[in-house]
Formats: C-alpha cells, structure tokens, sequence
C-alpha cells in the first residue's frame, strides 16, 4: 500500500486492525453485531439498506480518509450493509476501546467531534447536491463544492459509475449529460478529472 493513503488519527493508530477488501466483500452486513467503527484507509465502500420492494438502495459511499459505521458507537447492532466496490484497506478499531478512548481523554474527544462534525458538513453537502432536480445541476454543484482550484478541478476518486452512484444518477444519464456539458463547453473532462470551462 502507498505511504500517502489518509491515517488514523494518532490516538487510534494502536486500537486498529487493518484487513484488505476485495471488491463485492462485506466489511459488515446489516444486523450484524455492531463492534467495530471503521476507517477507510483505502479503496470505496458502498453502504446500502433495502427498499419496501426489496430493492438495494445506496445511502452512503465512504472515500478514502473517512470513517464509516460511526454511528454503531451507540447501536447494539449495523443499521446497513457495506460492500467494496473498489479494493479497500480497512482500519477496524473496537467501539467499547473507542467509548473508553473518549471518556478518559478530553484532548481525543475534541478531535474526534472535529472529524465527526466535518463528515456531517460533507454528507449535509451531499444530500443538498442530491435534492437539486437536475444532472448537470448535481454535476456543477459537486465541481462547486468539491473542485479545487480557479477551475473547480475534481479529480474522481473512482470510476464514472461510483460518480453516478453519489450525484443519484444512473450512469447512463451520467455519460449523456457529462458528454452534452464538455460539447457545449460548460466543462472539460481531462485524465480523470472534471473542471469548470468557464
């Protein structure tokens, strides 16, 4: 693995156990005991619950350098399931060790509200974007709110498909409207990355 990849924070370096994904594995599957809260070190997880039709439905992609079933440290049990759907190193750190982490080390605690309130700002921006009625709408707020630079530049953490799956769109919408926005010169497509045009 590349020495770059997002870290643990230093306090929780000692409590976690890492384990490598492949692609279509569980790291955990709703019902299931809910021990552990999990930090993506690498790769893409899909967490999804079921519709009333049985239907799978996608909730939350975790990136690389997010935690994910944080929500568990006070739930007995996984409220979803969470699948790779790119190769993942996965840092699994025990919810009872993390419970005691946070009521005997004020100094963590702060730093873990800090990484919790920035997923909720992330994950706020990410419902926002999915309430915009529009494809090319979703596509230029993610430029907007995510893009860095003049440009807006983001360079997708994934395939073309794991960006249809965050902007709630099929891919097949997703390649008509990114295809319809570079003709027009709204935007420009560039190894693996999108930018504003103008």
């Amino acid at each position: 693995m590349t020495s770059s990849r997002p870290e643990l924070p230093a306090g929780l370096a000692h409590l976690a156990v890492e384990r490598t994904f492949d692609v279509g594995e569980a790291v955990f599957r709703m019902g299931a005991s809910a021990r552990h809260v999990h930090f993506l070190a690498e790769g893409r997880v899909t967490l999804s619950r079921f519709g009333p039709r049985g239907e799978e439905v996608a909730i939350h992609a975790a990136r690389a350098g997010e935690f994910f079933a944080e929500a568990s440290l006070h739930s007995e049990r996984y409220h979803c399931t969470a699948v790779v759907s790119q190769p993942a190193l996965v840092a699994s750190i025990p919810s009872d060790e993390l419970r005691a982490l946070l009521r005997r080390d004020p100094e963590f605690a702060m730093q873990w509200l800090a990484i919790v309130s920035r997923q909720l700002r992330q994950a706020r921006t990410r419902v926002e974007r999915l309430c915009l009625k529009g494809a090319r709408e979703r596509v230029r707020h993610l430029l907007l709110t995510e893009g860095s630079g003049a440009t807006h530049r983001y360079a997708m953490p994934g395939t073309a498909k794991d960006l249809a799956i965050d902007l709630g769109l099929t891919h097949e919408a997703l390649y008509r409207t990114l295809a319809s926005m570079e003709k027009e010169g709204l935007i420009v497509r560039d190894a693996g990355a999108l930018f504003l045009a103008n």
